[in-house]
C-alpha cells in the first residue's frame, strides 16, 4: 500500500499575520495598492488589487484592508508591518475566524462533491 501525502491544494489554506499585515502596508511608488487577500484554487495565499482580483476571475477574496481597519488592526508607521499596540489580539481573533471558515469550506479543486445515484 502506498501512503498518499496530501498535496498543498488538498489542505485548507491558512492566512498568517504577515500576510494580513501586508494589506496595511503602503505600496511601492507607482504600484497599485494590494488591498485584497486572495486564496487561489491551488491554496496559495496572495495579495491583489481589487481590479487584479476581478480581472483574474478565479480564487476567493478572504480578507480586505477594510476588514482589518474596521476590526481596529493597525501597523506602526514606517515599521515594515509591525503591529501597533493592542492590534495583535484583534488580528489573531480575526484570523481565527477567517481560518476556521477556510477549513470548514475548503474543497480541493480536483475533488468533486459526492453524488448519490439511484
Amino acid at each position: 500500500m502506498v501512503k498518499r501525502t496530501a498535496s498543498p491544494a488538498a489542505r485548507p489554506p491558512r492566512v498568517s499575520r504577515a500576510q494580513a499585515c501586508a494589506l496595511l502596508l503602503s505600496p511601492p511608488a507607482g504600484q497599485p495598492a494590494r488591498t485584497v487577500l486572495v486564496v487561489t484554487d491551488d491554496a496559495m495565499v496572495t495579495t491583489a488589487s481589487p481590479e487584479g482580483f476581478l480581472a483574474a476571475g478565479t480564487g476567493r477574496a478572504v480578507l480586505t484592508r477594510a476588514d482589518l481597519i474596521d476590526a481596529g488592526v493597525r501597523v506602526v508607521a514606517r515599521s515594515g508591518g509591525r503591529l501597533a499596540a493592542g492590534s495583535a489580539a484583534l488580528l489573531d481573533a480575526l484570523l481565527r475566524d477567517v481560518n476556521a471558515h477556510l477549513a470548514a469550506t475548503w474543497a480541493p479543486p480536483d475533488e468533486e462533491p459526492s453524488r448519490s445515484v439511484k
